[in-house]
């Protein structure tokens, strides 16, 4: 797994710098103290996971999550206790309390390393018309292309999938299965929805519209989606 490191603070560089190097399985792609390079870096590199500290100067760990086009698998690094429950409500696959010993660290990379139970997916070296999944609904798999989603709504401990003629439920959380799909379709538009950025049909300040249904678009997103579609027009 390739990892970033992002931390303010260089002593914590460098301990899990020395973590991620003992550990089999995991490269250190790069490092930095700086979150705006940081996101540059991930949304235009190869990222599978990122130690991400929260408290940084102009954006902090939170926010980096909330920006991002597209989510690798994220471990909280971070000395305060009191963002536990907002991370875990963005999808973290852990959150670690400094100073962090190897155990700790290695338990939380094994998280990572593992998918969610109920997913079978399968990916063709086609082009995205070709690109399926299956996906556990009940006691069956059901084979989804990936051009036919329009959007995906996530609730608690399950998502529903929504096809152009079906939908579909499956159990697991919205970040897990929004970002298996292809980061150049699809886009975060409120904490409880993905999207399909071929499928818009229209868009205003506040919602969206995707094969008859409205859908809100979130605060932290208006901005950069607004921007994405408006770089389509005529």
């Amino acid at each position: 797994m390739n990892c970033v490191i992002i931390d303010d603070e260089p002593l914590a560089i460098e301990v899990l710098a020395r973590h991620v190097k003992s550990t089999e399985g995991l490269i250190l792609a790069k490092s930095f103290q700086n979150a705006f390079e940081a996101l540059y870096y991930v949304q235009t590199q190869s990222v599978d996971l990122i130690f991400l500290d929260i408290q940084m100067p102009r954006i902090n760990g939170m926010q980096f999550i909330k920006i991002l086009k597209y989510s690798p698998k994220v471990i909280i690094t971070t000395a305060y206790k009191e963002f536990a429950l907002e991370a875990y409500d963005h999808a973290v696959v852990d959150y670690l309390l400094k100073p962090i010993p190897y155990d700790r660290f290695l338990n939380a990379v094994s998280k990572a390393i593992e998918l969610p139970a109920g997913i079978s997916s399968t990916l063709t070296p086609q082009s995205l018309e070709n690109r399926y999944y299956f996906l556990k609904e009940g006691n069956e798999y059901v084979k989804i292309y990936e051009n036919k989603i329009c959007y995906l709504h996530g609730d608690k401990n399950y998502c529903t999938i929504h096809l152009k003629t079906n939908k579909i439920s499956v159990r697991g959380n919205l970040s897990y299965y929004g970002n298996r799909f292809s980061d150049k379709t699809f886009m975060r538009v409120h904490k409880s929805y993905f999207v399909s950025l071929d499928h818009i049909d229209r868009f205003d300040s506040d919602s969206l519209w995707i094969n008859g249904d409205c859908i809100p678009i979130g605060r932290t997103y208006k901005r950069y989606l607004r921007n994405w579609l408006l770089q389509r027009k005529l």
